[in-house]
């Protein structure tokens, strides 16, 4: 029976494959099953049942997705077999595509939605795989019974057990399978199992500040930005008694902020469902003043040997300008270079300091380089941007997830990294590639950024000084 687009149950059915894609569970909510070219949907292979399920699951269940929003393929309901949804595409109308069915959980998972599918329970794996070569119902005798039970594949279900972080607080974890990042594939599990590992190095450029933390919503969405107020407007009573905060202005309006001063808050926030960590140039202490300047470099065409190539002559010029500097990418497709501070001066005098240096680079490789706010966007150049330096700005912090789509690390570096370009821009590295290289870095180098609250620099005496002596550079 055909089902058509613009009735109630097929825009359920829609919203209910769109809801899931992401939830790791979702393979207990909607089976997916193969149909052999020229076959109806009695005969139907389970995808659970094969070598490789994984990957049989996504690529069907974005074929599926993809077939319901497409205006060549319709969907219908078996028949023969009520509860078992099918495609026929409009160039072939004699077999069935992608059969699929929802279990019984999804009617107390999504009860709200109108005029929900047919629901099915969950058959022993042997019954709803049907041998390819027969283009009728399977035979009931007891040969091809025994045949069929033989070949069958059972796959055992077995919940994630709570992981055990040693922690002062206690903190149930939720939905530990569900699959955050598909290319390479992650689950909640694992970025846990990472931010776990790597607390002790990521949380002093956290402790103290005014945090900004990004979630991720899902392929092709930008992740939204949470304070304490967005990340648990829904459920005020899940915010815990221990969970601190501190109050910021930021664009003239006063927001509650998140602060991360341990392990415990860094692995609730991010059981909550957070991925990215992002700091406030300043300390609650010190609120008005930064405590280090921030350089964006940043590449917009993704070009790597055009951002290196900025990036050493940064460098250069802060080792010119005899400042302390260290280096990481930003996860994407650009990098971030620090100077440290001695949190005695306004983010207006920081601010300009970063002009000025930004300006150096700028005269130093002009055919490279675009200042924003100045120069603004010019297509093949490098662009350096200084204006981040600003009370309640904020970059991710070392060692942090990016809340994109393709998983990666804001990884620190060396100045002298060999082939940076590798480690950005469209070259990027994921986090499964970098986490490796990061912990044995780490253990055999230490942390690259371990000195940026040690060389602390006047910004008052550094403008003096750039003003001084470059001042007459730029009229």
């Amino acid at each position: 029976m055909l089902i058509r687009k613009n009735t109630k149950a097929f825009k359920t059915i829609l919203e209910i494959i769109s809801t899931c894609q992401h939830r790791g569970d979702r393979e207990k909510l909607i089976r997916l099953y193969i149909a052999k070219a020229g076959h109806t949907v009695l005969d139907r292979i389970a995808v659970e049942g094969m070598g490789d399920a994984a990957l049989f699951y996504e690529m069907n269940y974005q074929t599926v997705l993809n077939s319901l929003r497409s205006s060549n393929h319709q969907l219908h309901v078996s028949d023969e077999i009520p509860g078992v949804y099918f495609f026929r595409s409009n160039s072939n109308k004699a077999w069935d595509e992608t059969p699929f069915e929802f279990d019984e959980a999804i009617k107390k998972e999504l009860s709200a939605l109108p005029e929900l599918p047919v629901l099915r329970k969950k058959e022993k794996l042997q019954k709803s795989v049907i041998q390819i070569g027969k283009s009728k119902a399977a035979s009931t005798g007891k040969k091809e019974k025994a045949e069929l039970k033989k070949s069958a594949i059972t796959i055992p279900e077995k919940g994630p057990r709570q992981p055990n972080y040693k922690l002062r607080h206690k903190i149930h974890f939720s939905d530990l399978d569900k699959i955050i990042f598909r290319q390479p594939q992650g689950t909640r599990q694992d970025i846990l199992d990472y931010y776990n590992k790597i607390a002790e190095y990521i949380l002093p450029y956290l402790k103290d500040r005014p945090l900004f933390i990004r979630s991720q919503l899902g392929k092709g969405q930008p992740p939204i930005e949470l304070s304490v107020e967005g990340l648990f407007k829904d459920n005020p009573g899940q915010l815990p008694e221990w969970v601190q905060s501190t109050t910021l202005s930021v664009a003239g309006e006063k927001r509650k902020m998140l602060l991360c001063n341990d392990k415990e808050h860094l692995l609730f926030y991010v059981g909550m469902g957070c991925l990215e960590f992002s700091p406030c140039h300043s300390r609650i202490k010190s609120v008005h003043s930064p405590d280090y300047l921030v350089l964006v470099i940043d590449s917009p065409d993704e070009e790597g040997a055009k951002l290196t190539e900025v990036a050493a002559a940064t460098g250069d010029i802060l080792k010119g300008l005899q400042l302390p500097s260290f280096l990481k990418t930003d996860g994407m497709s650009g990098l971030h270079a620090y100077v440290p501070l001695d949190s005695k001066s306004t983010f207006e005098t920081s601010r300009m300091v970063a002009e000025y240096i930004c300006k150096l680079v700028a005269l130093k490789i002009p055919d490279r380089v675009s200042l924003k706010g100045i120069d603004g966007y010019i297509y093949g150049r490098v662009l350096l941007d200084a204006s981040v330096n600003m009370e309640g700005a904020n970059v991710v912090a070392p060692y942090s997830l990016v809340a994109d789509d393709a998983a990666t690390v804001a990884t620190p570096l060396c100045w002298d990294e060999p082939k940076m370009s590798a480690t950005v821009g469209s070259g990027a590295e994921t986090w499964l590639e970098l986490k490796e290289k990061i912990f044995k870095r780490i253990k055999q180098a230490g942390d690259p950024f371990k000195a940026l609250f040690k060389k602390k620099q006047s910004a008052d005496s550094l403008l003096d000084r750039l003003e001084k002596n470059y001042a007459f550079l730029f009229p």
